[in-house]
């Protein structure tokens, strides 16, 4: 599933060091791996030496050495002057692109909206996947923790359920992944599924415990047919905070989500689940667009 990776970086997110950990992210299957910058700066004077010296900069950060590349693995660094978003649905369609991987800090909804964000710009467009982790994964690690974390990449994924239609479409995507020949990333997931106790009665939660237990039961017997490690977890409470409490006691790697209403304008109003979680999560977060998308 997984064969052709894009890395848009802005040079100060800490995905740059990933120039040097090509040959342990092909260990998730990968086949193609491309680095993309994008400088866009207005054309006065001023502004035009500025892009010069960062152009500069990611010629220099973005050098790729393929001589210890294993057989069947190659690299790409592409360097542009327009606007990013624009470039990276380019790149995604002319490459044929899997998987983005982009790192994105925890930004507020209101921030998003009065600034912008080419993240939530990017995936409320794009038809693959996007990948997002905070660039202090990236900046704090050492070479050898870095290394292994991109072996890792995916390697147990957990999965926000509640039988949702968009939460059994990121299921599907999850099956469809495992599904695929040796080697992919996936190893484990971990279902959790949040019953909201807000203004409902105790008896009311109970039977919607029982409905649960119920369904991820059956989902369970499914994922562990295709090989993969599988825990299921129900939790009584607010959705983000459960899940976020959840994630910290887990070894996981990501978070998966699967929305059509992130980033949209009544968000300030109604935030949705996945769009907190991809604001808040300390964890990276692996989104699938939605159903219809594609």
């Amino acid at each position: 599933m997984f064969k052709r990776i894009l890395i848009p970086t802005n040079l100060a997110d800490g995905l740059p060091r990933l120039v040097n950990f090509i040959p342990q992210l092909a260990v998730n299957g990968l086949e193609k791996v491309i680095f993309l910058h994008s400088c866009h700066i207005e054309d006065d004077l001023e502004r035009i030496r500025q892009r010069e010296k960062q152009l500069t900069k990611a010629r220099e950060l973005l050098t790729v050495d393929q001589s210890q590349f294993p057989p069947g693995l190659t690299a790409e660094v592409i360097i542009e002057t327009r606007r990013a978003v624009d470039v990276i649905l380019e790149g995604i369609e002319q490459h044929q692109i899997d998987l983005v991987l982009m790192s994105r800090p925890a930004r507020s909804l209101l921030d998003e909206k009065i600034f912008g964000s080419t993240t939530i710009d990017l995936i409320q467009r794009t038809k693959v996947p996007v990948m997002i982790a905070r660039p202090h994964l990236f900046w704090v690690m050492t070479s050898e923790e870095l290394a292994l974390r991109c072996q890792h990449l995916l390697r147990h994924v957990m999965i926000p359920y509640d039988h949702s239609p968009s939460a059994q479409h990121l299921l599907q995507q999850i099956k469809t992944l495992a599904q695929e020949a040796p080697p992919h990333p996936l190893a484990a997931c971990t279902l959790v599924w949040v019953i909201n106790n807000s203004g409902q009665q105790d008896l009311s939660v109970n039977q919607k415990v029982k409905e649960a237990e119920i369904i991820l039961a059956e989902t369970e017997k499914e994922l562990t047919g295709l090989g993969l490690r599988i825990k299921t977890i129900i939790k009584v409470g607010t959705p983000v905070t459960e899940v976020e409490a959840v994630a910290h006691e887990l070894d996981i790697h990501a978070i998966g989500l699967s929305s059509a209403a992130v980033g949209k304008i009544w968000e300030l109003s109604i935030p949705s689940f996945a769009g907190e979680i991809l604001r808040r999560s300390a964890y990276p977060v692996i989104y699938f667009p939605p159903s219809g998308r594609g």
